[in-house]
């Protein structure tokens, strides 16, 4: 018997019963569609957290006032300082781009009918470039905006649609954030989400020094924010950050009350989480294999029962055990291979659907459809051939005597 021969007379006898072959099939389906559908949603997870992450500036650096417990809170705050701002802009000049900034929320107003909360920063005129800021009308403020303290203020699209809902270009409208009036010269371009799911366009940025003399009254600093050259730079610098605010500030042995972190750390984090759930994704759907594995050596077990004078008869005229070991061999294979095709279609479907749902980039790795195709053929293969050598090995005249 040829192998075509065989793969015909495999398929016909599938065909019988459908529904049957159908419902054995199934749990390699839901096994091999779950791979794919998972992995092709942690796919576009990570990818939409890298572009999220690109926004922001992959080789930033945040300093932050107070010390980080296990539970990862910030306690024991010292304020940070202009003066701690301005050491490490010198110190490590050549090698970051630095900025500082402070903020709060506040309500901002455009009129008595336009107004909002949002978040409003107080910022160095390095801010445009460390974070990447585009402006997509106007300009950003500058050095000398800062030395005269300067009472203007750059808008986000978010507050910009809030406070000028219907003028894409407020530019030289007025503001007015705690009875303090803002002169708008510049529209941010749009940013999107942060990595944390923030709103990056619900802010309203304005020269440092205005906002600690104007509206907060002091000079601490929220954060200092600093972007090493290159990659390759941001762990020595971030590194020289620490020594140099230990230095500072006089600590020795002691525990740091500030917290120094890269965006980069964010970013391992989300990998090693995504990498995780890839791990359990595939235990999970190797439980569902076996299952669908174990379905398809029952089913064929019960189909040589059933048909065990259809061998006698077989093996009768001439088919060795051979052909009969091949033909329902190729009856197993058949019926993974099935199985894998639909769950290749489902998780795809369901890949598609939740890339919809969670608005991320679809995702579906083709190693992993063949890998997942070929697996549901290596199930078939496994839990088939003992099903088939039981059938090779019948005694003609006792299958014939078969009722």
């Amino acid at each position: 018997m040829t192998f075509l021969s065989a793969l015909r007379v495999a398929l016909a006898a599938l065909l019988v019963h459908k529904g049957r072959s159908t419902l054995t099939s199934l749990g390699i389906v839901i096994g091999t569609g779950a791979v794919i559908a998972m992995v092709s949603a942690a796919g576009g997870a990570r990818q939409m957290l890298d572009d999220r992450l690109e926004n922001v500036g992959k080789s930033l650096i945040l300093i932050r006032p107070g010390a980080r417990t296990q539970h990862g809170a910030l306690t024991d705050v010292k304020p940070l300082t202009n003066d701690e701002a301005n050491t490490l802009r010198l110190r490590l000049r050549g090698q970051v781009q630095g900025v500082a900034e402070v903020q709060a929320s506040m309500r901002v107003a455009s009129s008595r009918l336009h107004n909002c909360k949002t978040m409003v920063v107080g910022t160095s005129a390095g801010m445009r470039k460390v974070r990447s800021w585009a402006v997509e009308f106007g300009r950003f403020f500058g050095d000398d905006d800062l030395k005269k303290q300067a009472a203007v203020c750059v808008l986000g699209q978010t507050v910009r649609d809030r406070l000028f809902p219907g003028n894409l270009n407020p530019v030289g409208q007025i503001v007015r954030i705690d009875q303090l009036p803002l002169k708008v010269i510049g529209i941010l371009g749009e940013k999107g989400r942060s990595p944390i799911g923030g709103d990056q366009d619900d802010q309203i940025f304005m020269p440092l020094n205005t906002f600690q003399w104007k509206l907060a009254g002091e000079e601490s600093l929220s954060a200092i924010l600093v972007s090493a050259n290159t990659m390759e730079m941001l762990d020595p610098v971030k590194d020289e950050v620490i020594r140099l605010l230990r230095e500072k500030r006089r600590i020795k042995n002691g525990q740091d009350d500030f917290d120094v972190s890269s965006v980069q750390e964010m970013s391992e984090l989300a990998r090693i989480v995504t990498r995780t759930l890839e791990v359990l994704i595939a235990i999970i759907a190797s439980v569902s294999l076996l299952v669908g594995g174990i379905g398809i050596m029952n089913i064929m077990l019960v189909s040589v029962t059933e048909r065990t004078r259809e061998i006698g008869i077989r093996m009768s005229i001439g088919a060795t055990p051979g052909d009969v070991l091949l033909q329902f061999l190729i009856e197993a294979i058949a019926l993974s291979l099935l199985g894998g095709l639909l769950g290749i279609a489902l998780g795809a479907g369901a890949a598609a659907a939740m890339a919809w749902a969670f608005k991320w980039p679809i995702f579906i790795d083709l190693k992993i459809v063949v890998l997942a195709f070929l697996v549901s053929g290596g199930v078939g293969v496994f839990f088939g051939y003992y099903p088939a050598l039981k059938a090779s090995r019948l005694d003609p005249i006792e299958a014939l005597r078969y009722e």
